[in-house]
């Protein structure tokens, strides 16, 4: 092959790979007017997110990595059946995938559990750390809660072996005006909510709060969909996930002074790098401290990272960064777990 036949066959290869990782984050110039846009003001937000390069250089670190100098969270085996015995508890699977035991039921929060989150089952961001359990000894699953539509929330080969699971599919929880893609999809139903909107299931209590993201799964639409965050509650005891989230006080206050104690909360703490372009949508280890601290919450551990990498800095930097942010705040309990790793929700110690 000549050299520039080379040349034009590398440029387009790096081109494919945009294309593949651009929808993750949304676009700053689709086609389609937004439907949809934060609840709390940012003036400071000028619109602008990562351009190209920014995902020439993700792609290219991607096909590059050694993972042998790689460092990455442990990752233990979940103990279902120790997991079983708790009344209220949450497992992390990785990024930002969440097993919920509650009221004698399983929970899946954003399962993403494939090789590569991304439109194509062969391209895409990669999985650095495998699941904690084989997908044939999973438990039957009651229900699965979405926080928005990215691909690496919304995956459609998870959702599909959900739905094909023993004992028939799922219900599905989703943000407002997801349901149609469900529909279209998986030829199943959603139930969708809108920002406060709760559910009573049982014993179990379901809320979805708002969050400072976006939403868009292709170049040509951007925000058509909702986003945010769920609350569960359960015989008084409150688990929080935040979804995908920039950081605002005003979001983190409200959310403490309409829902109650939360006891245990799920913060990203991951893609939070460049800051400059990253800072409307995601919060960084020293934001979610913060956001901790103004929801009030008991105890929190971090979600969203060391597992697909979507931001510049390194996999293992956020429980670093998160390890640095808080000692300013010995008092702050705020973890970080192994993969597969699980925490109960409990009321304050006496």
């Amino acid at each position: 092959m000549s050299g520039s036949a080379s040349q034009g066959g590398c440029f387009a290869l790096r081109a494919f790979l945009v294309l593949l990782t651009l929808p993750l984050f949304g676009c700053g110039g689709c086609a389609t007017a937004p439907v949809y846009q934060n609840a709390y003001d940012t003036p400071e937000d000028d619109g602008r997110r990562p351009a190209f390069t920014y995902f020439f250089r993700r792609a290219w670190v991607q096909l590059t990595r050694d993972m042998d100098k790689t460092p990455l969270p442990p990752v233990d085996p979940i103990n279902f059946a120790a997991l079983a015995e708790e009344s209220f508890a949450v497992a992390w699977i990785g990024h930002a995938t969440q097993l919920v035991r509650v009221d004698g039921r399983w929970i899946l929060i954003d399962p993403a559990l494939e090789k590569y989150v991304g439109p194509l089952n062969f391209f895409g961001p990669k999985r650095l750390t495998p699941l904690p359990f084989d997908l044939d000894d999973l438990p039957h699953i009651d229900a699965v809660l979405i926080s928005h539509d990215h691909f690496d929330h919304l995956d459609l080969r998870s959702l599909r072996i959900l739905a094909a699971q023993p004992g028939g599919p799922p219900t599905f929880y989703v943000p407002e005006a997801l349901g149609p893609w469900f529909a279209r999809n998986l030829n199943l139903p959603a139930t969708e909510f809108t920002w406060w909107q709760t559910l009573q299931d049982g014993g179990l209590t379901l809320t979805f709060l708002p969050a400072q993201h976006n939403s868009g799964r292709s170049l040509r639409k951007r925000n058509t969909t909702l986003w945010g965050g769920w609350l569960l509650e359960h015989n008084g005891l409150r688990f929080y996930y935040a979804g995908d989230t920039a950081y605002s006080a005003e979001l983190f206050r409200d959310i403490r002074a309409r829902v109650g104690l939360i006891h245990l909360a799920a913060l990203p703490i991951g893609a939070y790098e460049p800051r400059e372009l990253m800072r409307f949508d995601h919060t960084n280890p020293a934001d979610s401290v913060q956001a901790h601290i103004d929801l009030g919450a008991l105890r929190s551990f971090g979600v969203h990272w060391a597992t697909f990498q979507l931001g510049d800095e390194e996999p293992i930097q956020p429980a670093l960064d998160l390890a640095t942010a808080l000692k300013d705040f010995p008092e702050v309990d705020f973890v970080v777990l192994p993969i597969g790793g699980f925490l109960p929700v409990r009321p304050p110690a006496d």
